[in-house]
């Protein structure tokens, strides 16, 4: 099918102690291969969005409201092709998006600061997915708004495809929204879905929502 169609999703990433108890003013600059997120209350970065010309795009870091501690990992060895916070199908056409966030299968189109500045900020990117022959299939648009109040981090992306030739996206048992966390083993953690299953319980189960909570070294809260 050659329709364009979209995906709404919520990410908050809450809980860590902050003297930012209020909405702070967020500031978004286009700069190169990122574009930066300020925090023009704390006086530092709040996020910094990765979308160099021929990678996957994603988010890394995020960092805690106060601005301490970053809740994304980039690129672990063990799962090298886990980048922060991105997007990815796992079958498109057949062919593994979620693996494999190279050049061979990505290509930037447009990235776009939309909103530059105030309590809320808002930025765009645009990319073809290629087949096996370097050609689009499917022309991916993440709008993304962000803002921060009440000690968290709200995201909001609205996800579109436009298909440029047919394409099936096949069942698989994850792909889609992926975050990377800075876990390492030892490291005490927590998840519970819409359905209150939790831990083990709530791996790969169908839920409107997952709460996942990660003790980060260096924090008590």
């Amino acid at each position: 099918m050659k329709n364009p169609f979209a995906i709404l999703i919520v990410v908050a990433l809450a809980g860590c102690t902050s003297s930012v108890t209020e909405t702070s003013r967020l500031r978004a600059l286009n700069a190169d291969d990122q574009v930066i997120v300020l925090n023009d209350v704390r006086g530092d970065t709040a996020l910094v969005v990765q979308s160099a010309q021929d990678f996957r795009p994603f988010l890394h870091p995020i960092l805690t409201p106060d601005g301490a501690t970053s809740v994304t990992q980039y690129s672990p060895g063990h799962h090298p092709h886990q980048t922060g916070l991105y997007w990815g199908f796992t079958r498109l056409n057949g062919r593994d998006y979620f693996h494999h966030p190279e050049r061979d299968y990505w290509q930037r189109d447009t990235v776009m600061v939309t909103r530059a500045a105030g309590d809320t900020i808002g930025w765009a990117t645009v990319y073809d997915l290629l087949d096996e022959n370097g050609n689009p299939v499917l022309q991916e648009t993440q709008n993304w708004t962000m803002y921060e109040a009440d000690n968290s981090v709200v995201l909001d992306l609205t996800w579109t495809g436009k298909a440029i030739t047919d394409v099936v996206v096949g069942e698989y048992d994850y792909g889609g929204l992926f975050l990377r966390m800075p876990w390492a083993p030892g490291m005490e953690g927590r998840a519970v879905n819409a359905a209150r299953q939790r831990n083990h319980f709530a791996e790969g189960q169908r839920a409107m929502w997952m709460d996942v909570g990660l003790a980060l070294p260096g924090r008590e809260d």
